[in-house]
């Protein structure tokens, strides 16, 4: 058989008469690849476009695919390969190969001939097969091309079989007496990979067979110290069998075991859950041989370390037949117990009588490990203080195994680590369950959620929880869970006998230092939310204080860290139950404490909104405070913030609105407005108008009387938000309103952005004299404030009057000034909302190419500064051009990009107009079941809107398709 014409065995290659064919660049080379992973499959244009753009695919993906594969067709074509089996199908493509013609299918094919051969006991013809399979091998798959994730699976597999076709050979090998080549290779493939018991094996017995019994003996010795030295663990069964056989001798002698001590504590009959963690723990433990093992089992207060332990304990007692040791450390007492003290009482525990326990710490350690070092031993330390206190209990050689339990973690130990957490919501219910009894849990199952929501899925509390019901038949789960809905009181619900979550918080809170006892009250007063390290060192007042005090919490188990936010820093979150005793101790502060604490991380996420602000890719139309540089812990992150401030805003929506409705709270509404209005221009960016409407209605409304600048600047942006809306009268008001109280301050500045806001209400409800006159006010007004931005802003609003009345050549000269302003000022974004006029003006020319060519321009500035919104608006303006000019391909893929962006980023009202075209493209190309779909979707969002004549208007249009 002549040489495979494709080859992925290696580097990727294609060969015709034994030379070799130039495929293209890295793209063309990388779909022939993926089509040769998968001979004869279906490959979707989707697969294709992320092997190719993983980090984002062009709009023209596609098309570039389509040219790539074409390209592939002609060049395998004019090699004189034949191309019938590269077949185009809808949405993607097939490449059908004979399995001579590629490498991979090939090697598979002489695999299963040698298989076969094996089954027939022909050995001779079976390493022939394998040689052959292994020889199409040049190297690792594809080793000369870029790595993908879309090809991982295929590789996968192919390697998991040549692995198994070289382990499967060597055995060939190893039955034919092919000794010599065979330990050389073994050699080479135990110095990659020495665990490999199988191949230590073969060594041993490849060197036996042949006569080298002294190499066999030390292969022997080196694989048994090599596996106790990395696992701890003693040689497998037929790897000792076959030590045993070189040795000439059965087993070592091992001392007499002392007769089994089990000193447990009973177990949990209801244990339930945790179901990895106890079958990781109990492998774990079942690897002790000729090494201890050690497993620390950490995690928050309430987290049934204690319980897990015991409980794992018990089901592996088998695997340790000398004996099971349990002690108490104390580690959160007042007093931990002294590691010589508890190794004298595990000495006893041994057997060894008072008289002949030594006096010092060193030989009480050592006369333990000792004892320890021929026996298989399980020793439970339960609630240890620290790793200082665990060093010395741990035995050194031998095959017993440690499991600890501790609320801090040990990463010094050298110790398996597995950090507890709360139950899986399954595992809370069962547990709830199997307290209070299975049929009251179905039967109030929604209430049952609620109180174990109430816990927090934490088993301590989810178990005082279900003994307080067991206990009192008269009440329903209900009414547990109204007691546990309060959070102030929450703490007080969940005691019962000795079991108690707030003491059981306590134990850890007053081992803290007083840096991370004051980072834990911060906790309590900030949002529920997970929080960045800087706003826990402004609550604390400082950074090198707050970040002691957090690694501390975090080693503690008191926190956890959640992941890394938008701009790589870490979030810390604090459980809600702890979080609920945070709260009663910051409540003990005093009342001037924490206020002196909310203000201070008031004005840092005041000025920091400010930094954003300034450094934002779009101006925002409304009247901001000036930028401060932050002083303090946050100072650190405001070049960050300036860097990319859209990304900082996102990641802290959520505390910053909590942190305006906190500030009402407090009484402080000069802070909460000051904040609120910083917030509107990045809420109108991403469409988030619940958080606009709510934020500035809440201030305004805890004003005594709006008349000042703060008052002014709100009722403008509530005026935005009501345009946006379709909420004109409303929106009418409020700008008036504003721009009464600036006109009556002097603020000329403010007042004109009132006055633009008004002229563009006139606009859109067709009072367009009234338009231009408001316009023309703020035209004058940012020029006696200077303000060049708002200049250009005001020259772009008549010029769009002016497009309402299909005026072009008067809009013409405000369009031009508009824009040269833009580009003198270097404001891109305000340059795109002009050009998107400009396009109008050129269409209404009867220039649908200038205009697409200036919607286009539009688009890439918008790409550029990251505005995904104002983007999408864009391509639905360009979608909507090709529409007209009967271009429905084009508008398609642009309306469906802009409507996954608008329904992305929450903008109902885009998401409906988009859908609405999207229903007519359908239905002028006779697609009647996708517009009608289409037209269903537009409809039911415009009613969710309560935006009635655009949903009467879809309406007629679903009623035009019956």
């Amino acid at each position: 058989m002549g040489e495979p014409t494709f080859g992925v065995l290696g580097s990727l290659q294609v060969r015709v008469g034994g030379a070799p064919v130039r495929i293209g660049g890295p793209k063309p080379r990388a779909v022939l690849a993926t089509l040769l992973l998968q001979p004869g499959g279906f490959v979707s244009v989707d697969l294709l476009t992320e092997v190719l753009w993983p980090g984002g695919a062009p709009r023209s993906a596609v098309a570039n695919v389509r040219t790539y594969v074409r390209t592939l067709r002609q060049t395998l074509a004019a090699a004189g390969v034949p191309t019938d089996g590269l077949k185009t199908e809808p949405s993607g493509y097939a490449f059908d190969v004979a399995p001579g013609d590629l490498d991979m299918l090939l090697f598979e094919q002489r695999l299963a001939q040698a298989r076969a051969d094996c089954e027939r006991g022909d050995d001779a013809a079976a390493l022939r097969a394998y040689e052959a399979a292994l020889g199409l091998w040049r190297g690792s798959v594809l080793q000369d091309l870029p790595p993908t994730v879309v090809w991982d699976p295929a590789i996968t597999r192919i390697e998991e079989l040549r692995s198994v076709a070289v382990d499967k050979c060597l055995e060939v090998r190893l039955r034919l007496g092919e000794y010599a080549p065979l330990v050389a290779e073994l050699r080479a493939r135990l110095t990659e990979d020495p665990l490999r018991e199988d191949l230590w094996r073969m060594l041993v017995h490849a060197l036996h067979d042949s006569g080298r019994t002294t190499e066999a003996r030390s292969a022997y010795a080196e694989a048994e110290q090599t596996l106790a030295a990395e696992l701890g663990v003693e040689p497998s069964a037929p790897l000792r069998a076959i030590g045993e056989e070189v040795n000439g001798y059965v087993g070592r002698r091992r001392t007499p075991p002392l007769g089994p001590v089990c000193q447990l504590p009973m177990d949990v009959p209801d244990f339930t859950g945790r179901a990895d963690e106890i079958a990781v723990l109990e492998r774990l433990l079942s690897t002790a041989g000729r090494q201890p093992v050690v497993a620390v089992v950490s995690g928050p207060p309430g987290s049934g370390k204690t319980t897990l332990t015991v409980h794992v304990a018990h089901r592996v007692r088998d695997a340790f037949p000398d004996g099971q040791l349990y002690v108490d450390l104390g580690g959160l007492s007042d007093q931990p117990r002294e590691p010589a003290d508890v190794l004298a009482e595990m000495l006893r525990g041994l057997g060894v009588i008072d008289s002949a326990v030594p006096e010092k710490l060193s030989e009480r350690a050592a006369l333990f490990r000792s004892r320890l070092a021929q026996r298989r031993f399980l020793i439970v330390l339960d609630d240890a203080a620290g790793s200082a206190q665990v060093r010395p209990l741990l035995p050194g050689t031998g095959g017993s195994a440690v499991l600890v339990s501790s609320r801090r973690r040990m990463p010094s130990l050298p110790a398996y680590h597995s950090p507890l957490g709360v139950l899986e919501r399954d595992d809370a219910r069962a547990l709830f369950g199997a307290i209070v009894g299975p049929d009251r849990l179905r039967a109030e199952q929604a209430d049952a959620d609620r109180v174990l929501a109430g816990c927090g899925s934490l088993p301590l509390a989810v178990r005082i929880a279900g003994a307080r019901l067991a206990n009192r038949p008269g009440w329903s789960v209900g009414t547990l869970a109204d007691f546990l809905h309060d959070e102030r009181g929450r703490l007080d619900q969940l005691q019962t006998g000795e079991l108690e979550v707030r003491a059981s918080a306590e134990l850890s809170y007053r081992h803290l230092s007083e840096p991370a006892a004051k980072a834990f009250r911060v906790f309590g007063q900030l949002a529920d939310e997970a929080l960045p390290g800087w706003l826990i060192a402004v609550a604390t007042g400082g950074a090198d204080t707050a970040a002691g005090g957090l690694e501390t919490l975090l080693d503690e188990h008191l926190v956890e860290v959640v992941g890394a936010d938008r701009l790589g820093l870490q979030r810390y979150r604090i459980h809600d139950l702890l979080r609920c005793y945070a709260q009663e101790l910051t409540d003990a502060e005093g009342p001037g404490v924490r206020r002196r604490r909310r203000l201070r991380v008031l004005d840092t996420l005041i000025a920091l909104a400010r930094c954003a602000n300034a450094a934002m890719p779009t101006r925002f139309l409304g009247v901001l405070g000036e930028p401060v540089r932050p002083a303090g812990p946050a100072a650190a992150i405001a070049d960050t913030v300036r860097a990319r401030p859209v990304e900082w805003l996102e990641t802290e929506r959520r505390i910053l609105v909590a942190a305006v409705e906190s500030a009402l709270r407090d009484g402080h509404v000069a802070h909460a407005a000051d904040l609120a209005i910083e917030l509107a221009g990045f809420f109108d960016m991403r469409g988030y108008y619940g958080d606009w409407l709510r934020t500035h209605r809440l201030v305004l409304d805890a004003m005594p009387a709006p008349n000042d600048a703060r008052a002014g600047a709100l009722l403008r942006n509530l005026g935005q938000l009501h345009l946006y809306q379709d909420r004109y009268t409303d929106s009418l008001d409020a700008f008036e309103t504003s721009r009464a109280i600036f006109a009556r301050l002097g603020h000329e500045s403010g007042e004109a952005v009132a006055a633009v806001g008004s002229g563009s209400v006139y606009r859109i409800v067709g009072r367009l004299d009234d338009a231009l006159e408001a316009f023309a006010e703020a035209l004058s007004g940012f020029a006696k404030a200077g303000d060049r931005h708002g200049e250009a802003v005001a020259h772009n609003a008549v010029a769009s009057v002016w497009l309402e009345r299909q005026d072009p050549d008067a809009a013409a000269p405000w369009l031009a000034d508009a824009l040269e302003l833009s580009r003198e000022l270097g404001d891109r974004h305000r340059e795109a909302q002009v050009r998107r006029r400009i396009a109008v003006l050129h269409e209404l020319r009867g220039e649908p190419h200038v205009a697409h060519a200036e919607l286009e321009r539009a688009l890439g500035i918008f790409d550029d500064l990251a505005d995904a919104h104002c983007a999408a608006y864009v391509q639905q303006s360009i979608g909507e051009l090709c529409l007209r000019q009967g271009n429905a391909g084009k508008a398609s893929a642009l309306l469906v990009d802009a409507l996954a962006v608008q329904q992305q980023l929450g903008d109902r009202r885009a998401e409906a107009s988009v859908a609405c075209l999207l229903g007519e493209l359908h239905r002028t190309t006779g697609r009647e079941h996708t517009a009608r779909r289409y037209f269903h979707r537009s409809l039911s969002t415009w009613r969710r809107l309560e935006v009635r004549d655009q949903a009467e208007l879809v309406h007629a249009k679903l009623r035009a398709l019956r």
